[in-house]
């Protein structure tokens, strides 16, 4: 037993001595980061022994955590110093968390140390149960003595035998950390970590110590956004909050940092792109393709006819910390925060109402649905990096799906109002020719729409339906709607209906087309 107690004794000290004594203990804790989306900007200060090397030049060493890159490396001296930094060097480097073997030694300590002390109240209760036990053999001069006796004995016997009991429990428990801790003592001396160990050189004058801070990026940190959007349209607002999701894996545990939250890396381009040659001349034309050769021509015409389709019309845009806007980011100030190394945890940005004008938005060729849209437009610019969001409707919940904003104004989409609905029905489709002689070919479409508005309330409809494209001049075509368009876009005509509760309206529309005999035509989809 007592070899075992030496054993343990030795075993802790061992590690206390190597953890004084390594270089390890010099890895600093973070003064000040700024996370990231994907990466951390840590500062740190650290007050570090100079040494001699060499004739005129002193040294300070010190350890950067594994994620960190060196290359990123800043180091700066306090205002005023008598030395001067010449040089820095890193090298990578295996060590074992010194810190952490150290912090285990001392539980194993305390928890041995309660049990030691829980050993002595058990031996003592032991022998007071031998004392009242030796009582029984005593000689009572009465029938009394002997009952007043024999009831003190059974009385005082129970009470020690129940608090040996409650103690010998407590022993068990105890046994069981001892063992776990020596088992987790294993682990982590057997455990070992990369980490970048650096030299800074020095000239000047001949000092024992100095404070360094140094400033690195560090991989392995970040912060995710999350955000809430609950859209209210009788209240005419949004309720917008955002939280952000943070997490760090430095391997050592950060306590009161200084945080900051950086909304965008910023960039790593220095110069502008050299703009590629623009060369203009004939397109040879292939008459067979085959194999895979054919599937890549395909896909690459494909491709080319949608970015062209896109460029006729623009596509639309998509829809209590303190923020410090930078040249090219923005920085949000959270204070001094605990945060865990390996953990995720939540912290909050920021809590606004919005407000915003609400419609519907319905396209009866697609379907009889209407989708409430908010159009937002805020006194101040906005720069909310993209983030998965919770979308709701008066408390309802609707899901989940990306999100993002830059500038003032923006769009939003909230899902569907079943009360309100626009269905389109076709009346009459015709195709023939001009006369027996013609060489013309001729098709006739009519449409009739019914919005109808079943809410308690008045509401602003946006009725939007393709509008016909054509790519041959040879092609003639005769549009005649009822009402008329509100607007008439590009690839689109859109009519604006201010709608009461309860009220329906009908929308007429004809489409003639005239085209050449001989051409094989192509009518889309709304054919």
């Amino acid at each position: 037993m007592r070899n075992v107690k030496k054993w343990n004794m030795a075993w802790v000290s061992l590690w206390a001595v190597l953890f004084v004594c390594s270089p390890w203990n010099t890895w600093a804790a973070p003064k000040e980061v700024t996370l990231f989306p994907d990466s951390a900007l840590v500062v740190e200060a650290k007050k570090v022994k100079i040494q001699a090397e060499g004739k005129d030049l002193r040294k300070a060493v010190f350890v950067l955590p594994a994620h960190a890159d060196p290359e990123t490396l800043s180091t700066r001296l306090p205002e005023g110093s008598k030395i001067k930094i010449e040089d820095q060097t890193w090298r990578q480097i295996v060590h074992q968390n010194d810190d952490r073997i150290a912090d285990i030694g001392k539980q194993l300590e305390k928890v041995k140390n309660d049990r030691r002390n829980l050993q002595s109240v058990i031996q003592s209760l032991n022998t007071q149960i031998q004392f009242w036990q030796l009582q029984t053999k005593a000689k009572m001069k009465t029938l009394s003595d002997a009952n007043n006796m024999s009831a003190a004995i059974g009385k005082n016997i129970k009470k020690t035998y129940h608090d040996k009991l409650n103690q010998e429990l407590e022993l068990e428990k105890l046994d069981k950390k001892v063992k776990e801790l020596r088992e987790e003592l294993d682990r982590t001396a057997g455990q070992k970590e990369a980490a970048w160990e650096v030299t800074v050189l020095f000239s000047g004058l001949q000092v024992t110590e100095t404070v360094l801070t140094y400033t690195y990026s560090m991989s392995g940190c970040g912060w995710f956004p999350l955000y809430r959007l609950e859209a209210k349209p009788g209240d005419k607002k949004i309720s917008f909050s955002w939280e952000a999701e943070i997490w760090q894996s430095s391997g050592q545990d950060w306590k009161q940092v200084i945080t900051n939250l950086a909304t965008l890396k910023p960039t790593q381009s220095i110069l502008p792109s050299d703009f590629p040659q623009w060369v203009i001349k004939p397109r040879f034309t292939v008459p067979y393709r085959s194999g895979k050769k054919a599937a890549r021509a395909k896909a690459s015409e494909d491709y080319a006819e949608t970015m062209g389709a896109a460029n006729e019309v623009p596509a639309p845009a998509p829809a209590a910390s303190q923020q410090i806007r930078q040249s090219t980011y923005a920085v949000w100030q959270m204070g001094r925060k605990n945060i865990p190394a390996g953990s995720r945890q939540r912290v909050k940005l920021q809590e606004e109402i919005w407000p915003a004008e609400f419609s519907y938005v319905i396209r009866p060729s697609l379907s009889p649905r209407a989708f409430v849209r908010a159009s937002i437009r805020l006194p101040e610019a906005r720069e909310v990096p993209s983030g998965s969001a919770t979308f709701m409707v008066d408390g309802a919940l609707l899901g989940k799906r990306n999100f993002s904003l830059a500038g003032k104004e923006a769009t939003l989409f909230f899902g569907v109002d079943p009360l309100v609905i626009a269905e389109r029905t076709l009346l009459s489709k015709k195709s023939g020719e001009k006369g027996l002689l013609s060489d013309k070919q001729t098709y006739t479409w009519e449409w009739r729409i019914d919005v109808t508005n079943f809410k308690d309330e008045s509401a602003r409809l946006i009725i939007e339906e393709p509008n016909p494209q054509l790519r041959d001049e040879r092609i003639k075509l005769t549009l005649k709607h009822t009402p008329e368009p509100s607007e008439k876009m590009p690839l689109s005509l859109i009519w604006n209906l201010d709608m009461t509760a309860g009220q329906k309206k009908t929308i007429s529309s004809s489409v003639n087309l005239e085209a050449p005999g001989d051409m094989n035509l192509d009518l889309g989809w709304q054919r």
